[in-house]
């Protein structure tokens, strides 16, 4: 089935190893690049797109083996991510690019901006974890992501319709932070039946691969995010989701980045999960556009 979403036209980046799919908008402003997180697409920025793209050059790629990228076996490590969207910026942006990262999508804006200083001009990480050294795999410190990244790769590799996946993922148990309690993903705040349906869409066009390599430590092999703080010198917006809410950026996390950033504003958003503005965009919204008007 094909999507339309109107002032948005998809193409086609040749990368090299991959071809990536993008959305790209009216060039109404400076360029804003938007890197969504692990098994998304560059759909789950539409709550926020309308707004930013008044002012700004809307371009949102499918990472590799994500939405219509393609996927390359086990290729899925994070400087392979960075090096595709570096290509990217580098032959498809004409200028400096914004690049607001969610999650998976936030490590690479920084791993981009701290090796290609050159083509950033600022950074919008959304509750990307930083910090995520001496652990094979990070996600095993939080058995919610465990739970739920086995869940949504078995259900990748399962495929079926978006109808079947949907409700799939509603049945996933998930432990809740903070409890010695677990509920099914239809059972928590958010997840409602439209919001299952978009994310089944994700994980219909997400190869298994990618939640692997993350649940196996594979994919963040060799990162230091300290070093990756230390190469980064232009403004950067750190939101942070509630810990308790299953937020992946940690009070250490933002400790260490205003340690290391020259130019940095944080905002905790004390009443909202990892999904931020895929939830509610009207606060991640404010944020972000008080940052990017003050550029």
């Amino acid at each position: 089935m094909n999507e339309v979403h109107p002032g948005l036209v998809e193409h086609a980046f040749d990368a090299g190893e991959v071809q990536l799919n993008y959305a790209e908008g009216p060039p109404n402003g400076p360029p804003l690049v938007l890197l969504h997180g692990l098994g998304r697409r560059w759909q789950v920025f539409l709550p926020v797109i309308p707004a930013l793209s008044l002012r700004w050059h809307i371009l949102a790629p499918d990472l590799r083996g994500h939405g219509k990228s393609s996927r390359v076996v086990r290729g899925y490590h994070g400087a392979q991510y960075s090096e595709d969207v570096a290509c990217f910026l580098r032959e498809r942006v004409a200028a400096p690019a914004v690049l607001f990262g969610h999650s998976l999508g936030g490590m690479v804006a920084m791993s981009v901006a701290s090796h290609h200083p050159e083509l950033v001009r600022a950074l919008i990480l959304g509750d990307n974890m930083i910090l995520t050294a001496r652990l094979r795999s990070p996600m095993l410190r939080n058995p919610m992501y465990t739970a739920l990244f086995s869940g949504l790769r078995d259900l990748a590799r399962a495929g079926g319709s978006v109808e079947q996946i949907a409700e799939r993922i509603g049945r996933i148990v998930l432990p809740v932070p903070g409890s010695d309690e677990s509920a099914m993903i239809r059972e928590l705040p958010g997840n409602d039946e439209a919001y299952l349906l978009s994310w089944a869409r994700c994980v219909q066009q997400a190869d298994a691969d990618v939640y692997d390599m993350t649940l196996d430590g594979s994919s963040l092999e060799g990162w230091d995010g300290e070093t990756v703080l230390s190469g980064i010198a232009c403004p950067t917006l750190l939101l942070q989701a509630c810990p308790e809410l299953g937020g992946l950026m940690s009070d250490a996390d933002v400790a260490l980045a205003t340690r290391l950033l020259p130019h940095h504003v944080h905002v905790k958003f004390r009443n909202l999960g990892h999904a931020l503005f895929i939830h509610q965009p009207e606060p991640v919204l404010r944020a972000v556009t008080n940052f990017l008007e003050a550029l």
